[in-house]
């Protein structure tokens, strides 16, 4: 038995529009999978509930999610590569040893796309991303065989009428092994239903 007490207020009307009860603002079948629910799953919805107060439909206000990213030598040569970034740094073993770096280091665009891709791969599993704004601030060289952990968290998310679904905005970022910072970046994406179309 679960210790968490249904968010039901006694108004039981679903709303047409949000697809919400007018009361709890749980969705249909959130009401209907409340009982069988553990605690987890409850801790979940009742987030989900709280970012539909603040106005969001699609997104938790709050939800966070990391990946890992791994960047090997031929990892790095290769991404250069595709987006055509010619500096040696990225290339050339020998030249990169010489530099103050030490060793071979990414161009910033490819921690830079990882992140940006984590959003949609994401948010796609349930809903449709589509993203508008990024800033990026690189603040320290991403080296071969660097680990890197790289953060998303949604900050404010409201429901926008005109696009179809929540404008989200979201704080994030990587580190390394290390637990340096490597990058910093925030986004303006809007999360669209899934059933929506774009």
């Amino acid at each position: 038995m679960t210790g968490l007490a249904s968010p039901c207020v006694d108004v039981c009307r679903m709303n047409p529009e949000t697809g919400f009860c007018d009361g709890c603002l749980r969705t249909i079948d959130e009401i209907a999978a409340w009982a069988s629910g553990d605690d987890d799953q409850k801790r979940a919805v009742l987030a989900r509930v709280e970012s539909r107060r603040q106005g969001a439909r699609v997104v938790a206000i709050g939800e966070s999610f990391e990946a890992t990213l791994a960047l090997p030598p031929d990892s790095i040569k290769h991404f250069a590569t595709l987006v055509n970034d010619l500096n040696p740094l990225h290339h050339d073993d020998a030249y990169a040893r010489a530099s103050r770096f030490g060793s071979l280091i990414a161009s910033g665009t490819q921690p830079t796309a990882h992140l940006m891709a984590m959003l949609a791969a994401h948010f796609s599993r349930d809903a449709q991303p589509l993203g508008l704004e990024f800033g990026i601030k690189l603040t320290r060289a991403v080296k071969a065989n660097d680990v890197l952990t790289m953060f998303w968290r949604v900050t404010e998310a409201k429901w926008k009428a005109s696009l179809g679904g929540d404008l989200v905005k979201l704080e994030g970022g990587a580190r390394n092994q290390h637990g340096e910072t490597v990058l910093k970046a925030t986004a303006t994406i809007v999360v669209m239903p899934k059933e929506s179309r774009a």
